[in-house]
């Protein structure tokens, strides 16, 4: 490790007040623990502007909306990793609240950021803000917990009484880099260590919401990703895509929906993949449920807002939230 590495390590010691260590069992032991009241689920992408913030949006609309006649269930949005711009502010734009109807309190917050637009491996550099894998999921776990401990303000409704949605988005896809750090024990003498996405969160065992690519050319990218996730442990609950542009072929067959098309892929490569391993359950797991692999019509151009859209994709987004209940209490 260099000089200036060596001094930096120091500062960050003292500001911090902890070494990190590198999370390589997959242990939540003393993180955080699952709460049947606070129901979690983590939104990892196969790539970046896949539509992660545009599925979270969705999950916090339907939360926000659903269970709320006899108490408030509160909903919770969280980014661990920003770099530039605000998905907070975009899940907060798209809330339903400005359109009248009674809804459950949503909490938005952002862990750690930074202003240039780029992978937090490099901005962390470019910034001198270093953040270690054990700042981040230390910080996720307090919040959760933290979540969990705070009773709302209606006297009668706690975590007895009522439930917790909590909506964390990742950022980039599955293997983008996390921050950069000197404390994290991939620190060579040439750069501060990183970890993946999916590394980082690993030892959280939180389960997962995956935005597939419904582009052409996606069905290798989520392939790849959810084996990704699957080989580290990670429970998969669903599956979401986001109908990409529709390209015509001048025939009669019109235009093809690739969004669609790649869905449809990923049922039939779990489904030969189970024939193939019949003892390993991630396949069936979703296979097993109808509504656990959704394909969501295309985006509108932008500047359009989103509204409409949203609207007219709320029976989708509500039974994929009624799904993620049912998952949660189930497992």
């Amino acid at each position: 490790m260099r000089v200036g590495q060596h001094r930096l390590l120091r500062e960050v010691v003292s500001r911090t007040g902890f070494t990190c260590r590198y999370f390589s069992d997959g242990s939540s032991s003393g993180l955080w623990q699952p709460h049947r009241a606070n129901r979690v689920h983590l939104i990892f992408g196969a790539n970046t502007d896949v539509g992660k913030s545009v599925i979270s949006s969705g999950l916090v609309r339907a939360a926000a909306s659903a269970g709320c006649s006899g108490w408030k269930s509160p909903v919770n949005y969280i980014k661990p990793l920003q770099c530039g711009g605000s998905d907070e502010s975009f899940v907060l734009l798209n809330n339903d609240q400005k359109e009248g109807r009674r809804m459950n309190d949503v909490h938005c917050r952002t862990l750690f950021s930074w202003k240039t637009p780029a992978s937090p491996h490099l901005v962390s550099r470019w910034e001198n803000a270093p953040v270690c894998d054990e700042e981040v999921v230390s910080k996720l776990a307090a919040v959760l917990r933290d979540i969990e401990n705070t009773k709302n303000d209606d006297t009668d409704n706690n975590l007895e009484t009522a439930s917790i949605t909590t909506i964390i988005e990742s950022a980039g896809g599955v293997l983008s880099p996390s921050s950069s750090s000197p404390l994290n024990r991939t620190t060579t003498a040439e750069h501060w260590g990183w970890s993946t996405q999916a590394d980082l969160y690993a030892p959280l065992r939180i389960p997962v919401v995956f935005v597939g690519d419904g582009k052409l050319g996606g069905i290798s990218v989520t392939l790849s990703s959810l084996e990704a996730l699957w080989a580290r442990g990670y429970r998969i609950d669903a599956v979401v895509f986001i109908e990409g542009q529709s390209v015509g072929d001048g025939d009669e067959s019109g235009s093809i929906e690739f969004g669609k098309g790649n869905a449809e892929a990923l049922r039939e490569y779990m489904s030969m993949r189970h024939q193939i391993e019949p003892s390993k359950k991630v396949y069936d797991d979703l296979l097993k449920d109808d509504d656990a692999i959704v394909c969501m019509p295309t985006l509108p151009p932008m500047p359009i807002p989103l509204d409409e859209w949203y609207r007219s994709n709320e029976g989708s987004f509500m039974r994929l939230h009624q799904l993620l209940d049912k998952k949660w209490i189930v497992n």
